[in-house]
């Protein structure tokens, strides 16, 4: 086995480069899902500034819905970090979407907070947002918001302890080759 990382690229609405993540891993993929793990990913934003990642995580990345996931593990806590974004699509060893502005954040607490919608609104009026993407968009959030707060599937907190330990089986074995 050899280290193989993938990488996540985001973009906004016009096409211009948002952020990416690097050393990344894939752990899992399923008809709905691809599913990466990271310890402490690199971070590069669209004006070059470099940072990394305050800790492990899964991400988790939808193929037919708007929205995607990180799952931070902090200590013995689990928090998420929501985007609300394209569908995600894979070409070779990277991993692409759009970045709507929208967020949901939930709290080791179990609180779930909806953030950027001062973003969103100034950013859909100066990328045009067509009514039926914002629909598209909001739509999703009100569901979303539902399963982060119930911790249905993709949420479930057992299920992604589970994936993470896999990840980090999988990174163990790389670093031995």
């Amino acid at each position: 086995m050899s280290k193989s990382f993938v990488q996540l690229k985001c973009f906004k609405h016009d096409s211009s480069s948002h952020r990416m993540w690097l050393y990344l891993s894939s752990i899992k993929e399923d008809d709905d899902f691809y599913f990466l793990g990271a310890n402490r990913a690199k971070v590069i934003e669209h004006n070059g500034r470099e940072w990394r990642a305050k800790e492990g995580a899964l991400y988790i990345l939808s193929k037919k819905r708007f929205y995607n996931a990180i799952v931070m593990f902090r200590e013995n806590k689990i928090e998420y970090y929501v985007n609300i974004a394209s569908p995600t699509v894979k070409v070779g060893s990277t991993y692409y979407y759009i970045d709507y502005d929208l967020d949901l954040k939930k709290f080791a607490s179990k609180q779930v907070k909806e953030v950027d919608w001062g973003e969103y609104r100034q950013n859909a009026e100066l990328y045009g947002y067509s009514d039926k993407l914002k629909f598209v968009l909001e739509k999703t959030m009100e569901e979303v918001e539902e399963l982060l707060k119930n911790g249905k599937y993709p949420f479930d907190d057992a299920i992604n302890r589970e994936l993470y330990k896999r990840y980090q089986v999988i990174n163990t074995l790389n670093l031995l080759d």
